[in-house]
């Protein structure tokens, strides 16, 4: 309690402070459609990397062995469609510049996803009802101390924290400058990301003012989009976030390029999320990925080259083509 008592009044001080700072400098954050190898690529392994804490945690916890067709495939699904969100936060201190990159996942912790579904039901047959038609992480739910709690424990199951790699879990929503337009939308990726620059900002992990680079598996909400306004006017922040935009259905394509090639990223990432939650949950079939690690900014390095390289191709087509 006097850990949450103290960190609450680092986070009204540092609101107070950025408050009258963000007069001198409100920061904006522009949202953009993304599209490209590179870009999926880091997803991809970003989701790959969420999705293993789930193996190792239904591999340790004797999971693996129970539940019939329909069980797995709430769980297949719950591994493959949540939003992941990758971001970089750039800040300067003391004269030096850092690099702190924050990886999330939609949705609550695992044990609560997995609470939701019936794995001592008997047979191999699917029974009545949904496997899964919307995400963990636009499920209404509240969340609760509890659910931040084990959110929190599951840390295990994750690759470990450090200083420039860090998983952004639920956090408390009391005192934050950053608030959810709906319920659903409490547990959002991004959201959380938002919180925990927030949350180092208030403890001094990171300093204000710096540059935001994120990525999203998916079009960023206007919940979201409301709350990145908020962190960028509330602390000075500059930046872009990067989201793949997925092609609707039922409706002819975009025109606009950019969000034609963007739907077309998203059904590549959508496949490959696809593919690994088909051959890696199934009942017996289960097995512990062992030791993990963030991926650190050779991803974005990687994304650097490859759209160097398109410009360059572009700009050397000839007119018109």
């Amino acid at each position: 309690m006097t850990n949450r008592t103290t960190l609450n009044v680092l986070r009204l001080g540092a609101l107070a402070w950025s408050l009258s700072a963000s007069m001198a400098h409100a920061g904006k954050i522009a949202i953009a459609p993304a599209a490209g190898e590179g870009i999926v690529a880091m997803l991809n392994g970003e989701s790959t990397l969420f999705a293993n804490a789930y193996r190792t945690m239904l591999a340790k916890e004797g999971i693996a062995t129970t539940g019939n067709s329909t069980a797995w495939n709430r769980v297949r699904f719950a591994t493959h469609s949540p939003t992941v969100a990758r971001m970089e936060y750039t800040f300067v201190r003391n004269g030096r510049q850092f690099t702190r990159i924050y990886h999330a996942r939609s949705g609550p912790a695992m044990e609560v996803v997995l609470s939701r579904i019936d794995f001592t039901a008997p047979g191999n047959g699917s029974r009545s009802g949904s496997s899964g038609t919307e995400s963990e992480g636009s499920r209404p739910y509240k969340i609760t101390e509890e659910d931040i709690a084990k959110d929190f424990a599951e840390r295990k199951y994750y690759p470990i924290d450090t200083e420039f790699n860090v998983r952004a879990p639920n956090l408390p929503p009391q005192d934050s400058v950053l608030e959810s337009l709906a319920t659903n939308n409490g547990g959002d990726a991004e959201l959380k990301i938002f919180r925990q620059i927030e949350n180092d900002i208030a403890t001094k992990t990171v300093s204000r003012g710096g540059r935001l680079v994120g990525y999203v598996s998916k079009a960023v909400c206007q919940s979201c989009s409301a709350a990145s306004v908020a962190l960028a006017e509330s602390f000075g922040i500059e930046g872009h976030i990067y989201q793949l935009v997925e092609a609707a259905t039922g409706v002819p394509l975009p025109r606009d390029p950019k969000l034609l090639a963007s739907g077309e990223s998203s059904a590549e990432l959508k496949s490959l999320r696809k593919a690994y939650a088909a051959s890696h949950f199934k009942r017996d079939t289960v097995t512990d990925p062992g030791e993990t690690s963030w991926a650190g900014t050779e991803a974005l390095e990687h994304i650097d080259r490859i759209e160097a390289e398109e410009a360059r191709t572009a700009l050397a087509a000839p007119c018109g083509d």
